[in-house]
């Protein structure tokens, strides 16, 4: 029997349809001509349209490409045979509904969601978009398909907003689970913030971890919660690391919390040290000329030697060193000649000359893009950037020959070469989670490595802490750009702040947050201290010149005086506090520039004089990493090697820097803002009154709580 009979009156008056039959592979029509029509339910569009009749109404229903008409329905039934029709076609969807429910739940299963299984869900929902949008004006729905469908629509209709949503509440619900692990992991327990580092499970995931905030302490949360809440296997886990101390460091770490979990700890060297191997089935030659600069200078320096034997790079080279003796300026122009025929000679200030170009060819091949030599090919021939690009082409080319001949390889091309293999597919990462420290200090050439291993295994985790207020290596090839543009690089990125220090006081802490902020390209962040002081901890020390000392320039003796009377008084308000206790205070002696140190033998006897004292000194860059009860930064003046350095860039390195930032002195404020960070209790800022840093003038004049000392 047909579940629904048109009436003979309908048909009288025009209406075709004779019986309508539901079966569970479809529905079968038949004609007043008794023609029969098999419509299967897999094909069967939910959107139909009902047109109301003076005495019959007519359904139009859609089967893929294909329209029936149904009319002559008679008013009383046309509800209940819309009912019966979506009924009877979502029971026959039931097994591909149950199904993609299915891979639903698998999906919220593992708790948080990353944006690429969103992005999956929504791929796989799309087809049942109409089906869910009307879903609540679907009276009959199949008993067994009522919470799986209602399911289904609300992830289909999500939004991010919502997606973040859920997965906040993942993280509440797991940092109630593993409480007593972020409790007890380190001497203290993980901040709030820390503990969402540690759980966050995006594709990728930026933490912004401010100075002292304990980054370290969230690589190794991370990295036991994964084990503890069976997310990964410790040969799952890859941590990478800029430098072999910071790699050891980490090492150390992890026995000490982690001693049954031997977790993948490399220097990016090491790592693509490693992938080279495995595919090439020996471990690459790494040439001298990569590990020893002397050795280096002395290749270059014998190319240079050889090549002018050759007419025409004699003449292209004896142009470069009259530019370079012009762009120098300081010689008057009748000394030019001379100037170049010493430098041809290899003598004058041809050591400078060789250093120079030395390191603008390893700059040159180590961030050669179709950018830079775009911006070099624009420039006039005649101009000294382009006789440069010249040159360093020429001796990048010998350089890249002697390697080949020799079958050795360098350290950045070990970083392109291990990137290709993982692009290709040579190399088949084994991590799921790549963890990344001091993010901020990374190259283009790292990020690609970084980006490879990412994108190569489905479900990878890719887990970044750094902090872009102290991206301070751009010479070194570092590009901020990576951190600030995370999500260009990476994709959809959760970025987690880590903005509780326990390093500073709120003093410091205010001081330092607004020098950096005043550039308004760095990410904002608003940093809180455990440690809170009642008064101003950054003092502006201002030392003047006697008449003799500016006559003779001894500079030198007026800061050690200064210095020397400082240390005096930490000395003394140590012992007050210690009471001959023996405890020594920290001091960190800070200058831009190595020579504005004091040598060995005056640090000696400093320490000598000051046994309540522990007096170390270094670069601000070298000191990245480091701090002490108090700091003093020495030698905050203006000028060529004052604080911010205005070292005169070579135009060539110009071109091949990243791209610059709109904000003058830029990095040279994220140093500043290092060096200030440093220090735990006070910071003294040693000023020459009679050329200030501009830093300093902008502290004195700006709304900065501060304090000054003439």
């Amino acid at each position: 029997m047909p579940d629904y009979s048109f009436s003979t009156l309908a048909q009288l008056l025009g209406a075709n349809c004779r019986t309508l039959s539901f079966r569970p592979e479809g529905a079968v029509f038949t004609t007043k001509q008794q023609q029969i029509y098999h419509y299967t339910w897999a094909t069967f569009e939910p959107r139909l349209k009902h047109y109301r009749g003076s005495f019959f109404d007519t359904l139009v229903v859609s089967w893929e490409n294909q329209r029936v008409r149904l009319n002559g329905i008679a008013k009383t039934e046309v509800a209940g045979l819309i009912d019966d029709l979506y009924f009877y076609a979502l029971t026959g969807k039931e097994a591909d509904i149950l199904e993609l429910y299915q891979q639903l739940t698998q999906v919220i299963e593992r708790g948080y969601i990353p944006y690429s299984k969103w992005i999956f869900l929504q791929t796989q929902l799309a087809p049942w978009a109409d089906w869910l949008e009307i879903l609540p004006t679907i009276n009959k729905v199949p008993a067994a398909l009522k919470l799986p469908l209602a399911r289904l629509r609300f992830w289909q209709q999500s939004q991010v907003e919502n997606l973040d949503k859920y997965n906040q509440a993942v993280m509440n619900k797991h940092k109630q689970r593993y409480k007593s692990l972020f409790d007890g992991l380190e001497r203290h327990p993980l901040t709030e913030k820390q503990r969402d580092a540690c759980i966050v499970a995006n594709d990728a995931n930026l933490v912004l971890a401010g100075a002292g905030c304990g980054k370290t302490s969230v690589m190794l949360g991370r990295c036991a919660y994964l084990l503890e809440s069976q997310q990964a296997t410790a040969d799952s886990i890859l941590i990478l690391a800029f430098a072999k101390d910071a790699a050891q460091e980490m090492k150390t770490r992890l026995a000490e919390r982690l001693p049954n979990a031997k977790i993948t700890v490399k220097t990016f060297h090491a790592l693509a040290l490693d992938i080279i191997k495995q595919v090439d089935n020996e471990r690459p030659q790494v040439s001298k000329l990569a590990s020893s600069d002397s050795a280096k200078q002395q290749f270059f320096k014998q190319i240079i030697t050889t090549l002018l034997l050759d007419k025409d790079f004699n003449a292209l080279f004896s142009e470069y060193c009259y530019a370079y003796v012009a762009w120098l300026g300081k010689l008057p122009d009748d000394k030019h000649d001379a100037e170049v025929k010493r430098l041809l000679a290899g003598k004058g200030g041809y050591k400078k000359l060789l250093s120079q170009l030395v390191e603008l060819t390893m700059q040159y091949k180590n961030t050669l893009t179709v950018t830079s030599e775009q911006k070099s090919n624009a420039s006039p021939d005649t101009d000294f950037a382009a006789l440069t690009h010249e040159i360093v082409a020429i001796l990048l080319a010998h350089y890249q020959h002697d390697l080949d001949e020799n079958n050795e390889i360098d350290f950045d091309g070990m970083i392109t070469k291990a990137s290709d293999y993982v692009c290709d597919g040579q190399f088949s990462s084994p991590w799921l989670h790549i963890l990344v420290d001091e993010f901020q200090d990374i190259s283009q050439a790292r990020a690609t490595l970084v980006r490879h291993l990412q994108t190569q295994v489905d479900d990878s985790k890719l887990f970044c802490v750094g902090d872009d207020w102290q991206a301070i290596y751009q010479f070194a090839g570092s590009d901020i750009a990576v951190t600030t543009r995370f999500s260009d690089y990476f994709g959809i990125t959760s970025t987690l702040p880590l903005d509780t220090t326990f390093r500073f006081n709120d003093q410091i802490s205010a001081v330092a947050s607004k020098f950096v902020m005043a550039n308004p390209e760095q990410m904002h962040k608003q940093i809180t201290t455990h440690i809170q002081a009642k008064k101003a901890c950054i003092q502006v020390s201002y030392y003047q010149l006697s008449n003799d000392h500016k006559s003779s320039n001894k500079q030198d003796d007026a800061a050690t005086l200064w210095l020397e009377k400082k240390l005096t008084q930490l000395a003394a308000a140590n012992k007050g506090v210690n009471k001959g206790a023996g405890q020594q205070q920290s001091v960190l002696l800070l200058a831009r520039f190595n020579f504005q140190l004091p040598d060995s033998k005056t640090l000696t006897a400093l320490s000598t004089q000051y046994p309540q004292l522990d007096i170390k000194s270094m670069t601000v860059h070298s000191a990245k990493g480091q701090e002490a009860d108090n700091v003093i930064v020495l030698a905050m003046e203006a000028g060529e090697h004052g604080f911010p350095c205005h070292k005169r860039r070579h135009p060539f390195a110009l071109i091949l820097q990243p791209e610059p930032s709109g904000f003058p002195d830029a990095e040279e404020r994220r140093l500043f803002y290092v060096a200030l960070t440093r220090a735990r209790q006070q910071v003294y800022l040693l000023c020459n009154e009679d050329k200030p840093s501009t830093f300093i003038e902008e502290l004195v004049a700006g709304d900065y709580a501060i304090t000054i000392e003439k």
